[in-house]
């Protein structure tokens, strides 16, 4: 937001959505690299005719529900705006916050 024009509505936006697409590839490339653990963990608890969950599928339903916290979340930011300019910013730097968060989660950084 540094740049000229980065000051206004849409530029803001548009550093944001620079940010949010960043954060949401490494969140893809952490939930694959899980996804793939998960798949060989699994293989091997099978093995051994566990009763364990399932970690790939107790994984998908984590994510598929961070999804729609994330989504309700940044609803709720963009509400306190009532309909002001503010709201497509503040929507977009929680998306980028919560993808970060999320990302750095599966990638390790956190919860260990």
């Amino acid at each position: 937001m540094m740049t000229p024009g980065g000051d206004t509505t849409i530029g803001m936006i548009e550093c944001l959505d620079g940010e949010v697409g960043y954060w949401d590839a490494r969140l893809n490339a952490a939930y694959a690299e899980r996804m793939a653990i998960a798949k060989d963990q699994d293989s091997d608890t099978l093995g051994l005719r566990s009763a364990a969950a399932s970690i790939e599928d107790s994984l998908r339903n984590m994510q598929r529900s961070w999804i729609i916290f994330r989504d309700a979340s940044c609803l709720y930011e963009q509400a306190q705006w009532m309909g002001g300019t503010g709201g497509g910013p503040a929507t977009q730097a929680c998306h980028m916050h919560e993808t970060a968060r999320q990302a750095l989660k599966l990638e390790g950084w956190w919860g260990q």
